[in-house]
């Protein structure tokens, strides 16, 4: 069956569907509002240019317009019956268009949005990976591509049943999380995945669930089984609990296309992480400008800006002051109020600068900056790649891991890791193993902190261009 064939089945299905899609659809709703959770902490611009794929009823779209508001909408579906119960609902704010589209080769689409993003509909792509390279070419400069689809072990219940009654499930085969990539280049973030378990009163009412929505085309090259085949899958599928999980994938990736290598963000797994010493290394390695953009804990020790010009030997033009300097040694919302002073986050802007610029960080990701900002939302909105300062020793996998997983559920681009302490063969490895990163440098520990041992550090260090390079290749 050609794909363009097997497109127009899967649009009747869903289509003859749309009726009663959403009294079955409690795993795509749930989904779609986690999706709508992510997306909602991306830094979009106001009025943002959205692409729709696979509306379906409208679960993400209404989602999206209660996170965003006003916003230039473009909702497609390939059913025109789904698009048109999507229109029936709550009028979105802003301007808004409902087209029928094949998402996997959009066609007549003007290009340059903010945002795409689809809900449990690119796993009916027949090539997931080519689909998403041509939706991301559709992105503007500093866009962002959003989607939640079905990941290997989907179902595998339903497939371990057919395996012991002797039949073959029509089911598609889905993806490791891990292989889901758009086949383009200069796209920075990732994938991360969750279970979602359904426990159903049997399989008829499985089944059923599946009809409910209009999933039931089979996979190319499988066909519908028989009754007497169908009996015995169902029997087995009963026997062993009639529950499915579904593997979820979410991935979101920034469009690095036009957008300037301006500099790096370091931040840390942990307060007193090493981060200065990390900026230090990475402003004498690359001849890079520094910027601290919040300074606190000033009456106790020096700024972290005179460290860092004593040990990375900047002249004065090659440091920046910070927007906001505090006393305490507390984080940046706790430290303002004990002085009078208030923080407002988004009014932080670097400066400009013609080299690089190494931004660093207060304290980890989670710190709060103000009432409602804490640094994961300054490093989104200022748009950096990061390099994240880690320890060596007893504890990093699991901070680091973390850290990273934060990171990409924001498509938040990381550069590599830097780890501090003594060294680690074991740790370096499962970082880079399991946070799919690269470790840019290890700082063993250092009988004399001055700025030769920076210098001799910095040598260690790759240069600028590679690192990003290889940042962009790995996705």
């Amino acid at each position: 069956m050609s794909a363009d064939r097997r497109n127009a089945r899967v649009g009747a299905r869903f289509g003859a569907a749309a009726a009663r899609y959403d009294d079955h659809a409690p795993a795509q709703r749930i989904t779609a509002q986690r999706l709508a959770d992510a997306i909602g902490r991306l830094p979009l611009p106001p009025r943002p240019r959205i692409l729709e794929i696979g509306c379906g009823t409208g679960l993400l779209t209404q989602a999206l317009a209660a996170r965003l508001g006003p916003a230039d909408w473009t909702v497609t579906d390939i059913s025109p019956a789904m698009l048109a119960r999507a229109q029936e609902g709550p009028a979105l704010p802003g301007a808004a268009r409902y087209q029928v589209l094949d998402g996997e080769h959009p066609r007549d689409l003007p290009g340059g949005y903010d945002l795409i993003c689809s809900s449990l509909a690119v796993q009916w792509f027949a090539d997931l990976n080519g689909g998403l390279g041509r939706l991301a070419g559709l992105l503007a400069p500093g866009g962002h591509l959003a989607v939640a689809t079905l990941a290997e072990g989907t179902f595998a219940e339903w497939r371990a049943a057919h395996d012991a009654a002797g039949a073959t499930a029509a089911t598609p085969a889905y993806p490791p999380s891990g292989a889901i990539r758009p086949a383009m280049a200069d796209l920075a973030g990732g994938v991360h995945s969750e279970r979602l378990i359904q426990d159903h009163p049997d399989g008829l009412h499985f089944l059923k669930a599946l009809k409910g929505i209009g999933a039931t085309t089979p996979a190319p090259g499988t066909a519908p089984l028989g009754a007497a085949a169908l009996r015995r899958v169902l029997a087995q599928f009963d026997k062993q609990g009639a529950t499915v999980t579904y593997h979820l994938a979410y991935g979101i990736w920034k469009n690095m296309t036009d957008s300037p290598a301006q500099g790096v963000f370091v931040t840390g797994t942990d307060t007193g992480i090493g981060k200065t010493l990390v900026s230090a290394i990475l402003a004498r390695a690359w001849q890079a400008d520094y910027w601290k953009p919040v300074q606190t804990g000033v009456a106790e020790e020096p700024g972290d800006t005179e460290t860092v010009a004593r040990l990375a030997q900047l002249p004065p033009e090659r440091l920046h002051l910070p927007a906001y300097v505090l006393q305490a040694p507390l984080s940046p919302w706790a430290a303002a109020p004990l002085e009078d002073a208030e923080i407002d986050a988004t009014a932080i802007v670097p400066p400009v600068t013609r080299a690089p610029l190494i931004v660093e960080g207060a304290g980890g990701l989670y710190v709060p900056i103000d009432d409602s900002h804490m640094m994961i939302d300054l490093i989104a909105r200022l748009g950096m790649p990061v390099v994240l300062a880690a320890r060596s020793g007893l504890g990093t996998i699991n901070h680091t891991l973390l850290s990273l997983e934060a990171l990409r559920r924001r498509a938040i681009p990381v550069l590599g890791v830097i780890m501090s302490g003594p060294l680690s063969a074991g740790n370096r490895e499962a970082i880079e193993r399991f946070g799919n990163v690269r470790v840019l440098a290890e700082i063993p520990p250092q009988d004399r902190v001055d700025a030769a041992a920076v210098e001799a550090l910095a040598r260690t260090v790759p240069p600028l261009a590679e690192c990003l390079a290889a940042m962009r290749a790995a996705g």
